[in-house]
């Protein structure tokens, strides 16, 4: 089984109230890296709150990658995605 492989990740963008009250930390997702090449977020398994479980859904699902694939035909992948957030 060849793994996703990630070709981009953008950076999540904050909320006004997350940047005003300086918070910072990771959003964890529970997803599913479809065969068609789409990602489906299935649950916040880690929430930050503040409206940045939104931005780490909206980031994730503007994700691109290769498919895994199995047997040489391309196969959806469950997994945990870690979005951090960090003020510069």
């Amino acid at each position: 089984m060849r793994p996703v492989e990630i070709l981009s990740k953008p950076t999540p963008q904050y909320t006004e109230e997350a940047r005003r009250l300086g918070v910072q930390g990771e959003v964890v997702l529970s997803v599913i890296f479809q065969a068609d090449g789409t990602l489906k977020v299935v649950g916040v398994v880690k929430s930050l709150g503040h409206g940045l479980d939104q931005m780490a859904e909206q980031a994730a699902s503007q994700i691109r990658f290769k498919p895994a694939e199995q047997a040489g035909r391309p196969t959806s992948f469950p997994a945990v995605l870690h979005i951090e957030f960090r003020l510069a």
